[in-house]
This record gives C-alpha cells, structure tokens and sequence, in this order.
C-alpha cells in the first residue's frame, strides 16, 4: 500500500466533515468565528477527542463486562449476548463517553464564544473532527477486509449519516455551554440532548443487528432512516445558528 493510496483514504475520511465544518461555521451571517479557533476545535475533536474516547470505552466495556454478569441468566441475554453487548456500546456506552470528551473542543474554544449561536458552531467543529479520524479508521478497516468496494460503501454511507450526527450531537452541547454561560440555560441539558440524538441514532442504525437472520433487504430501510436522519439533525443546527445570529436576538 503505497503513500498515494493512503493519502487518498485519509483525504476521502477528512474531507466530508472538513466541508460540514465550513457549511456550519458560514451559516453564521455576523461575527462570523476566525477559522483559526474553528479548525482548533475540529482538530481537537480529531485527536484528544477520540484517543480519550477509545480509552474510557475500553474501560466502561470492561467494567460492564466484569459488574453485570449476572444479565447472563436471563435466557433471552444469554443467547443473544453477541447483540445485546453490541447495543449496549452503542446505545449508551459510546454515546455518554464520545459526547463528553468531544466536549473539550468547546471548552478550549471558549474565550472566543461571545454569542450564543457561537457554541453550537465549536461543538459542531469538534464533532467533525472526531468523525473524520473515526471513519479513516473504519474505512482503512472496510479496504484490509473487503477491498475497495468495501471501503467506498463505508466511506459513502458514513459520510452522509455518523459524520452528520457526530457534528450535530457535539453543536447541542456546544448550545447548552453558550445558554449556560449567558445566564439563559443548562450546560447538562445540551450534553443531555447530545447524548439522546447520538443514541437514538446508534439505535437506529443497529436495528441490523436486531435484525439478523431475518432477510438481508430489511437492512436497507433503517440506513435509508439513519441517513435521513442525519441530514435532519444537520439541517436542525444550521436553522438554530440563524435563529440566534438574528441581531435582534443579540441584544
């Protein structure tokens, strides 16, 4: 695999989230954020974001793992263990620990957060961030296993659903910090609804593995739903960053 190959596969993860980046941060009609702070975000959220996050879901994983055997002696769990550890990572471990240490993108972009459509820009960018460097892992893991188509359908179809959501989850706690610091609402709530949107959509795109056994063209209708889903959350944080770039709504 030579460096051209790669640089390719790293161009293919990054770009996407890099253009999502640029659409959030322009949505913006005053003030719009120096690009130095935005891309500081985004990079972040690329690399302290996910590295933190790989280690605390290595620890949470094996915590449950070793706290909750006894969910061994309910017969539906244990001849569904595979699936049911599955969803677990999915719907609750992944989505409390990845919205949390995305969160530091917001907190080192802070000094420059003076208006409240301002956060949901820093938690978008650093949502981007993690979800380029976390399809370039997925993506080099489809090709080593499947090849090239392999590889474009995981790219092409994480471009337009996970990446989305890792932004759009990211810009709410990004909202609850701006509310919180300008006195007109709850920094938890915004991790919260972070939390809720990136967990539903886990849940959604594993009905698969709910699913399995069951016919295999099933398992294109909850893709189409997690892609439309995606687009959904992102079109929901550019009209919430127009709703508070108003300028009566500055004062």
């Amino acid at each position: 695999m030579d460096l051209l190959f790669l640089a390719i596969l790293g161009l293919v993860a990054f770009l996407p989230s890099l253009i999502y980046m640029v659409a959030i941060r322009n949505t913006e009609r005053y003030e719009r954020e120096p690009w130095r702070a935005v891309l500081k975000s985004f990079f972040i959220g690329a690399t302290f974001g996910i590295i933190l996050a790989a280690i605390l879901e290595l620890v949470a994983v094996d915590f449950y793992a070793t706290s909750f055997r006894f969910l061994r002696e309910y017969e539906f769990i244990a001849r569904h263990k595979e699936s049911v550890d599955a969803l677990v990572l999915a719907v609750i471990i992944a989505p409390f620990v990845e919205e949390a240490t995305k969160a530091y993108g917001i907190f080192a972009s802070r000094r420059y957060i003076d208006e409240i459509e301002d956060g949901l820009v820093y938690g978008a960018s650093s949502g981007f961030g993690f979800a380029a460097t976390e399809n370039l892992l997925y993506e080099f893991t489809a090709f080593l296993h499947g090849g090239i188509i392999s590889w474009f359908s995981v790219a092409l179809i994480r471009s337009i659903s996970s990446a989305l959501i890792h932004g759009s989850a990211t810009a709410l706690t990004g909202l609850g910090y701006s509310l919180k610091k300008f006195g007109r609402g709850s920094a938890l709530r915004g991790y919260l609804s972070a939390v809720f949107l990136h967990s539903s959509f886990n849940l959604l795109a594993s009905i698969p593995i709910i699913l399995r056994g069951y016919e295999e063209t099933l398992y294109l209708v909850p893709l189409f739903l997690a892609i439309i889903y995606g687009i959904a959350a992102f079109s929901y944080i550019r009209r919430k960053i127009r709703y508070y770039d108003l300028p009566r709504r500055k004062r």
